[in-house]
């Protein structure tokens, strides 16, 4: 019964030896672009500039391969352009919507943040069958998450 004790103390120090004595916080802002809108961050700022494009299975479709969209995304920091990053989906259908983008893609790069990232994109709207989605259709729920520095 002591060695079970002992292992089972040695087993949970060593699993527990190697995280963070107070869980990170983090600061996340969600918003729906339409093509051309922006998302404020502060002095930056996430503008949704157009579906490149879109070969998603339509609803009341069995395709052979479940296709993909793509997001331009731009970047600004106090006013001034400072990329642009297209982002690739899968097909995730949530009823009418789709999850286009994995978690945490990092934006980083663009803004010299560290643990600045996109958690998760939603284009709207899903396609029908025989239905044609026309540009200012489309909209993108944003999610953007930012690691909060913590004393």
């Amino acid at each position: 019964m002591k060695i079970s004790l002992i292992i089972l103390a040695l087993f949970h120090s060593v699993l527990f030896a190697d995280q963070d004595p107070v869980p990170p916080k983090y600061n996340i802002q969600q918003k729906i672009l339409c093509a051309g809108d922006t998302m404020d961050l502060g002095n930056k700022a996430i503008k949704f500039n157009k579906i490149v494009s879109d070969s998603r299975c339509p609803n009341g479709v069995t395709c052979i391969w479940a296709g993909e969209v793509k997001v331009l995304i731009e970047f600004y920091e106090d006013g001034e352009f400072k990329g642009d990053k297209v982002i690739t989906g899968s097909n995730i259908s949530l009823g009418q919507n789709e999850v286009v983008s994995g978690t945490d893609i990092s934006i980083a790069e663009f803004f010299n943040v560290k643990g600045l990232k996109i958690k998760g994109v939603v284009v709207s709207p899903y396609p029908q069958a025989n239905e044609k989605i026309t540009a200012d259709e489309y909209s993108v729920n944003l999610e953007i998450s930012e690691r909060v520095e913590t004393d």
